[in-house]
């Protein structure tokens, strides 16, 4: 029968730095407050701290580790990238081997490495397909018509390869929301000013839907709830951004329509 590997003690510096790394990960891809600074404080346990302090904002993270009697204090800029749930699924099983020992802490490294370099998301032109095909569903389900559903297909993939390649050039988000519904409710409009549809308010209302904040307003009420106040309200505030930016581009591509 294998016995589980025994522990050895880590320089802790080398605690530090997995176990900001771990949170970094959760963190840029969309966990809240709480799942973060649980990563981090889990990590650094599971390595051989006697104690962790976190602290996370929206744009840093920190941690306080101790060992000994010796602290060691770091923190990382941390800006949000986007939800990636593949990410923090593979962060979550890392940690969760960590603390069952069935990994050491060179294989934890090895794996966050790897974690980091894999690809972050599917290919750019399959995301804005996709993201094409799912919003004409949503035409089709607020009653659209099979011109209606064409067009509000063709019009959203357009808005969403825009927000990818702005969101590369790391764009605000006001910026692309703004962007991207003007970009999609135009080339809706205009297709369906080349062919008839009588279900055109469908597809127009349908033609923005992917812009909508989901993470942002979750993650936000989430931190709310676990009384992080300050970065709930930040997170709602990125999600009040899109929507205006949303409301802005909208506004701007009916006057032309």
């Amino acid at each position: 029968m294998l016995m589980p590997p025994t522990r050895a003690t880590l320089p802790l510096q080398e605690i530090l730095e997995l176990s900001l790394l771990a949170g970094l990960l959760v963190h840029q891809s969309g966990g809240d407050t709480a799942r973060t600074s649980a990563t981090i404080r889990r990590m650094a346990l599971a390595l051989g701290a006697s104690r962790a302090d976190t602290v996370v904002s929206s744009l840093n993270i920190g941690v306080t580790v101790e060992q000994d009697k010796l602290r060691e204090t770091a923190f990382r800029k941390a800006p949000h990238m986007g939800a990636n749930f593949t990410m923090l699924t593979a962060v979550a099983r890392l940690v969760e081997a960590v603390e069952e020992q069935r990994i050491d802490a060179d294989t934890a490294r090895a794996q966050l490495d790897e974690i980091v370099r894999q690809p972050h998301f599917y290919p750019h032109w399959l995301i804005a397909m996709l993201v094409g095909v799912s919003c004409g569903g949503f035409a089709a389900l607020f009653g659209g018509d099979t011109v209606a559903i064409a067009c509000t297909t063709l019009g959203s993939g357009t808005g969403m390869a825009l927000r990818l390649f702005l969101h590369r050039r790391h764009y605000v988000p006001f910026m692309f929301a703004m962007a991207s519904s003007l970009t999609a409710m135009l080339v809706t409009g205009l297709l369906l000013k080349l062919v008839h549809s009588g279900t055109q308010e469908a597809a127009m209302a349908a033609s923005v839907l992917f812009l909508i904040p989901g993470v942002p307003f979750i993650n936000g009420a989430a931190d709310l709830f676990h009384a992080n106040y300050l970065n709930g309200m930040v997170r709602i505030m990125m999600g009040v951004l899109f929507v205006i930016g949303i409301a802005v581009g909208v506004s701007l591509a009916l006057r032309i329509l």
